[in-house]
């Protein structure tokens, strides 16, 4: 088999698994603690500013890596607004994935992969990768810090609302 071929379709047949992994765990309600909302989005923005200290983007990989991160928070937020969240009958918070959610990372997902294969991010003969590569992987990675975070600010602050007695209008 053509090694090329391998590298394509593996990274597909994981996204698939992954996904029909989620959506059958989907329609299950998980419990929502918003105390903890903050240390994914933490984490990722420590990766994404060693990453950014180690190799630093030119002026405009960093206007880029802007705009991807506000397009990342914009589709955060939105994706943030999908998960259903209520009062559990124990007091606590419980959210459930909502399908447009999940169609949501399906799409920046494909995104992602096109992106990636447009630019090539192989390395060159001499272990570089080309300026286009670093600006996209970098801009990516923007990208995930944004909807990641923005995602999480949504819904701990629905959270706070519900918790404090003000259900949010849906």
């Amino acid at each position: 088999m053509n090694p090329d071929f391998l590298k394509t379709l593996l990274p597909i047949l994981v996204v698939v698994v992954v996904l029909a992994l989620r959506l059958r765990s989907m329609n299950r309600v998980r419990p929502l603690k918003p105390e903890r909302m903050w240390v994914l989005p933490l984490l990722l923005l420590v990766l994404a500013g060693v990453t950014l200290w180690a190799h630093p983007p030119s002026p405009a990989g960093m206007a880029i890596g802007f705009g991807a991160l506000i397009v990342g928070g914009f589709l955060g937020w939105q994706r943030g607004r999908f998960i259903h969240i209520e009062r559990g009958v124990d007091g606590g918070l419980t959210q459930k994935a909502s399908p447009a959610a999940l169609i949501l990372l399906v799409v920046i997902i494909a995104i992602r992969y096109a992106v990636r294969a447009y630019f090539g991010a192989s390395p060159d003969a001499n272990g570089q990768m080309s300026e286009q590569a670093l600006i996209a992987t970098d801009a990516l990675l923007l990208f995930a810090v944004g909807l990641i975070a923005m995602t999480r600010v949504e819904l701990a602050i629905r959270a706070r609302r519900i918790l404090a007695g003000v259900e949010a209008a849906e």
